[in-house]
């Protein structure tokens, strides 16, 4: 059991070192046969060991921090799948199956991800929709006693904006907000359109602690997005790459970078200013164990 009094807050271990973060969670579900259109929540009730077992992996990998299994943890986002009405059940049950396995000195955190749902002329929703979804969900998360919240794989930095607001307003604890962008030929932006220098603004006016990127590009397209995010933030860091793209081969996705080129180019994002770093799609955790391997020499 995790105990808050025997470890630094996590934004002081962020100062003294480089932080790890965990791999990825929905790929590794699916490799171990969540059924296509389940959502991943679902399992932290009806398959707590297999959830359980892939948090556990990845604190004996060398994570500092492990995410909650609550990415699609939010009502939009349920109530999509026809189970709206499980998400405090779902929520609370995904922190304790992190809390129960969280090494002391590490740390547990609530994990939100997009709504699924887009402000017009996408979709209809507005931006008070997208608070009260996510304001619901922190609430939970916080109640079930997480470390602190990330907000990630956001491609509209109004609703980025939105759920690190709506944390904020219901808890003092740190939030690592995370954009998904996709490199171009003009740069890096989110499919949006939203700048690195627009999100980066935005997330810190609105309370977020670290800055981060994470999902869609692979390790050595991060690579040159670090020194962006460095220039326009003094904040702490993050970066979360997927593990190569994805290829479908025999009807199995395959991502194509090996768990050592991978850390390479972890090493070069820490090189250029990167505090705390992770794994995100396709990542497991012999990737996880490559980069703290890396960080601790």
């Amino acid at each position: 059991m995790n105990s808050l009094k025997s470890k630094p807050a996590i934004l002081d271990l962020i100062r003294k070192r480089i932080v790890v973060l965990d791999g990825g969670m929905g790929s590794f579900l699916i490799d171990k046969g969540l059924p296509p259109g389940t959502p991943p929540e679902y399992w932290n009730v009806t398959n707590p060991k297999e959830v359980q077992d892939i948090h556990k992996s990845y604190y004996d990998a060398g994570s500092d921090v492990v995410f909650t299994n609550t990415f699609g943890g939010s009502m939009l986002k349920l109530m999509a799948h026809k189970h709206g009405s499980s998400i405090e059940e779902f929520n609370k049950k995904a922190v304790e199956l992190v809390r129960e396995i969280c090494p002391e000195q590490s740390y547990v955190a609530g994990d939100i991800g997009p709504s699924g749902a887009f402000l017009p002329p996408v979709g209809t929703a507005t931006e008070e929709d997208f608070y009260k979804n996510f304001l619901e969900q922190a609430r939970y998360l916080s109640e079930a006693g997480v470390d602190l919240f990330i907000v990630e794989t956001m491609v509209d930095i109004k609703e980025a904006e939105a759920a690190v607001k709506a944390i904020r307003e219901i808890s003092t604890l740190p939030i690592l907000a995370s954009m998904t962008y996709k490199k171009t030929k003009r740069g890096y932006f989110t499919i949006m359109g939203n700048s690195v220098e627009l999100c980066v603004r935005v997330l810190e006016e609105a309370g977020a602690d670290i800055i981060g990127a994470n999902c869609t590009l692979g390790s050595d397209e991060m690579v040159d997005l670090v020194p962006l995010l460095r220039k326009e933030t003094n904040l702490p860091i993050s970066v979360k790459p997927n593990a190569g793209q994805p290829h479908l081969i025999d009807g199995k996705t395959i991502y194509n970078a090996t768990p050592q080129d991978f850390a390479r180019d972890i090493s070069a994002m820490i090189e250029s200013g990167a505090n705390v770093v992770g794994g995100c799609c396709g990542s497991t955790p012999e990737f996880i164990k490559e980069i703290a391997e890396k960080v601790k020499r």
